[in-house]
C-alpha cells in the first residue's frame, strides 16, 4: 500500500502553478498510489473554492482522496476559524496546514498561534512547511510549539527540504508529537530517517504530480526492514491523519 501525505489541488500565485483534478488522478493511476492527502497550494486565488473540490474529489472517490486544509492565517481570526471548521466538521478533512513560507508566517506567531489552537480543538494534526523560506520554515521553531501542545500532532513538510533535514531530525527527536514527511528529501537522508526513527514518525510525500514518480523511485532504494518500509509508505500517514476513521 502506498499513501501519498502531501498532495496539491488547483491554482498557486506564489509558485505559479496549478494541478487539476484529471492530472492529481492520473499520476495517482500511473504510480498505483493508494490514498492521497490532497490541499490547496499556499497561493490559491480562493481556497474555500479549492476545498469544496477537493470535497467533491473525495465524495467521487471514498477512501481514496482526503482533504486538507490550507488558508492565509492572517485572514481575520473569525474567518480563517469558521473556514477550517467547515473543512474539518461538514467536509471531513484530516488536517490543516502551515504554510510558513507561502502565507509568511512565522511559526511563534500571534496568527500561528490561532492554527494550533484550532487544531487542538478539533483533534487533528498540523502540517507545517519547513526548510524553503527561513527563517520562518527553520524545523526548530516548531519545537516549543510542540512542547507547549504535547497532544498536537505536528508533520514537518519536507522534513526541513535537504539543508535542514538534520535540523529537522533534531526537532523530532525531540519531541514525540513531531512527525517527518520527506518529499523533495536526498534518498540518503529518507533512509536515514525511516532507519533512525521508530516506525510511524517518517511518512511519504510527493508535494506534485510530476514529482510522484522520484519519490517513489527513491523509496524502491531504500534498504529497510518490511515493517519500517511499510510504516513510511502508509501507516505513518494513515495513523496520524486517521484515515481509517
Amino acid at each position: 500500500m502506498l499513501i501519498d501525505a502531501h498532495a496539491h489541488l488547483g491554482d498557486c500565485r506564489v509558485f505559479d502553478l496549478e494541478v487539476t483534478e484529471a492530472q492529481l488522478l492520473a499520476a495517482l493511476d500511473r504510480h498505483a498510489v493508494h490514498a492521497a492527502i490532497v490541499q490547496p497550494f499556499p497561493g490559491a486565488a480562493n481556497a474555500a473554492e479549492i476545498h469544496d473540490r477537493i470535497a467533491r474529489l473525495a465524495e467521487a472517490h471514498p477512501g481514496r482522496i482526503f482533504g486538507l486544509a490550507s488558508l492565509n492565517p492572517h485572514l481575520p481570526r473569525r474567518q480563517y476559524v469558521a473556514e477550517i471548521e467547515r473543512c474539518v466538521r461538514e467536509l471531513r478533512f484530516v488536517g490543516v496546514k502551515l504554510h510558513t513560507m507561502g502565507h509568511a508566517v512565522g511559526p511563534g506567531s500571534r496568527d500561528a498561534m490561532t492554527v494550533y489552537e484550532i487544531a487542538v480543538e478539533l483533534d487533528v494534526p498540523v502540517m507545517a512547511h519547513t526548510g524553503t523560506g527561513v527563517p520562518f520554515a527553520l524545523p526548530s521553531l516548531f519545537l516549543p510549539i510542540a512542547r507547549a501542545h504535547p497532544n498536537l500532532r505536528i508533520v514537518l513538510a519536507h522534513a526541513g527540504f535537504v539543508i535542514y533535514t538534520p535540523e529537522a531530525a533534531e526537532t523530532a527527536r525531540e519531541c514525540p508529537n513531531i512527525f517527518l514527511e520527506t518529499s523533495w528529501c536526498t534518498p540518503q537522508a529518507i533512509g536515514l530517517l525511516v532507519r533512525t526513527f521508530e516506525p510511524g514518525r517518517v511518512m511519504f510525500g510527493s508535494d506534485l504530480p510530476i514529482n510522484l514518480g522520484v519519490e517513489i523511485a527513491k523509496a524502491q532504494t531504500l534498504e529497510v526492514e518490511s515493517r519500517r518500509r511499510e510504516a513510511f509508505l502508509a501507516r505513518a500517514a494513515s495513523t496520524v491523519f486517521r484515515l481509517a476513521r
